[in-house]
């Protein structure tokens, strides 16, 4: 199985040997690299530009390989009143502005940004929320979608597509996901909009030719009115392969959205118990207590002294069964986060438990100047707050954060945006972290399945423990991060087993995986339905078991045209590829 592993998982990343003296405690340290990695971008919103007094509210960016180089790159929204900027990784520690050469040095009243191939061709590209021109006072349609062409270029292609308005009464859009909630392979776009009055939360089918469908009112229908939306994202969380459509969103319109798999969504909010968020604004997705099943954390606003029935704190939505949560936010230590905006769940040391982090301020007597918080897990999903003691620093009116291992030694880095100030980088330098190992995945092998794995779901195991992620590409507030699968496996130093949940259902999986190296996951080939990594008899066995309609996605895996039935089209694809 390890040779397997090596065929599917080339090692990308090798790092020098682990050298802790022991994991008992390790210590969390975030050192300030901001000066010396080169990463100066100020945000500057343009009042004027930005309706409705929103202008505190925005500031995001997007993490991304845009070369395709192996690092992971940054792209910054400027606010209006200073320029977009495009970071490029330089592989020394440090970050070159090209925004000028690439083309997207623009001075626009931005919001938002998130990273993703939309249209297959293998480089990654931008959308980004837009409120117009500077000084506009918020014009309607102008959203842009960024399109990598390849050539260190990009070009705005939003209007074409068909993503470039999300309102036809008011300017507005906040946050933005990509997701394949249809499981046809390519991606699908959310886009958050705050002002609940023009209707603006959408969700655009991509129709796979450049073009994307608004498809909200049949998928969704009523369930996206009244809703100030501020950050979705895209997350399987029962396990069946659709993901559906989690929405942090102000005055109590969060939304927890099931996909029925057959392209519509039923509204779950009640009945899951979430939704308890007063003011839901960043989110993040993880398994919090390691028990198999994926939980939700929503920041919100936290006041020691809040008006009679005015539900406020962030919320940790812990799963116990297929969309069914109970709160544990104030149990946890995590209820307090000031006034809240972005958050990434990541294991900061190593040691298999899923810690938080939130920026957060308000302009105001009472949230400014509040510091970032660092909720370290330490079990029984119970958190502590370590932020000063790990080296956050002072407080500032952070918006966005985002995930990245800007200098590829395995563990997760990541960057702050602040309102109308700098960006802040922190570089992870714990003191005797666990081992860990780190996953991308290329799919490139099978136009079925989403561009950079996205959607995909990793089990790992190390002795007792089983850790569960999920690639959604981690949209926060105003954000996206790096798209990998980062899994701390505290003292082993392998992980006994790696299992890889495709989005059409194959499952590949290895044995003793050693820890501290970086793999690229190769997906398998189309008509390996049992992801063996040779199609043979066992293809065609299982082929001729699902032979007929698919039937609430169980036989994805052998529809290998996607034509909703496993038929002699997909018998004729097996044995085109016999032996292969």
């Amino acid at each position: 199985m390890h040779a397997a592993w090596r065929t599917m998982l080339a090692p990308v990343v090798p790092v020098a040997a682990w050298t802790a003296s022991a994991l008992a405690a390790p210590t969390i340290e975030l050192t300030n690299v901001t000066s010396e990695a080169q990463l100066v971008a100020v945000h500057a919103p343009d009042a004027l530009g930005i309706p409705a007094g929103q202008a505190w509210m925005t500031g995001g960016m997007a993490v991304g390989d845009f070369d395709r180089d192996g690092r992971p790159d940054l792209f910054v929204v400027g606010g209006g009143l200073a320029p977009d900027r495009l970071y490029m990784n330089q592989g020394d520690g440090t970050f070159t502005d090209v925004a000028a050469a690439w083309g997207i040095a623009a001075m626009h009243c931005g919001c938002g940004a998130s990273a993703a191939d939309y249209d297959g061709d293998g480089w990654i590209d931008l959308y980004v929320t837009s409120f117009g021109a500077p000084g506009g006072g918020g014009q309607i349609g102008t959203h842009r979608l960024y399109r990598n062409t390849g050539a260190g270029s990009f070009e705005n292609v939003a209007a074409a597509a068909g993503v470039n308005q999300t309102s036809t009464a008011v300017s507005t859009g906040y946050s933005s996901a990509w997701g394949d909630y249809d499981l046809d392979g390519d991606l699908d776009l959310f886009v958050a909009s705050w002002w609940a009055a023009g209707s603006g939360n959408r969700l655009f089918r991509n129709d796979g030719d450049g073009t994307f469908t608004d498809v909200t009112a049949t998928a969704i229908g009523s369930a996206a009115s009244n809703v100030w939306g501020f950050t979705p994202a895209f997350v399987d969380m029962d396990g069946d392969l659709y993901p559906e459509i989690l929405l942090a969103a102000d005055f109590n319109s969060s939304r927890y959205l099931v996909n029925d798999g057959d392209g519509t969504f039923t509204d779950a909010t009640a009945s899951s118990g979430t939704g308890l968020d007063g003011h839901g604004m960043g989110q993040t997705v993880g398994d919090f207590n390691n028990d198999g099943r994926l939980d939700w954390f929503v920041t919100s606003i936290h006041n020691d002294t809040p008006p009679p029935g005015y539900i406020n704190d962030n919320k940790l939505y812990i799963a116990t069964d297929a969309h069914q949560f109970v709160e544990q936010g104030t149990s946890a230590g995590v209820f307090d986060g000031g006034w809240g905006w972005g958050t990434i769940a990541v294991d900061l040391d190593q040691d298999r438990l899923i810690d938080i982090v939130e920026v957060n301020g308000r302009v105001s007597a009472q949230w400014g100047g509040e510091p970032a918080k660092v909720w370290r897990n330490i079990g029984g999903v119970v958190f502590e707050e370590i932020g000063a003691a790990a080296g956050i620093g002072p407080g500032f009116n952070g918006t966005a954060v985002a995930m990245f291992d800007y200098d590829a030694d395995l563990d997760q880095d990541f960057v702050m945006f602040t309102n109308t100030g700098p960006l802040h980088v922190r570089r992870n330098d714990t003191v005797d972290p666990g081992h860990a190992i780190v996953l991308s995945f290329d799919t490139s092998t099978n136009p079925l399945l989403a561009p950079d794995g996205i959607g995909v779901r990793v089990e790992v195991v190390t002795g007792d423990v089983t850790q569960i992620r999920y690639l959604s590409g981690s949209p926060s507030y105003l954000a996206t991060s790096e798209l990998t699968v980062h899994v701390g496996l505290g003292d082993a130093t392998a992980a006994d087993v790696v299992r890889v949940t495709w989005t059409r259902g194959q499952v590949t999986e290895w044995t003793n995986v050693a820890a501290d190296q970086a793999y690229v996951v190769v997906a398998p080939i189309l008509p390996d339905i049992t992801a063996d990594g040779v199609v043979n008899g066992a293809d065609l066995s299982a082929l001729l078991a699902a032979w007929g309609p698919v039937v609430d996605g169980g036989q994805l895996k052998a529809d290998l045209d996607d034509n909703g039935a496993v038929d002699h089209r997909d018998l004729a694809r097996v044995l085109a590829s016999w032996s292969r």
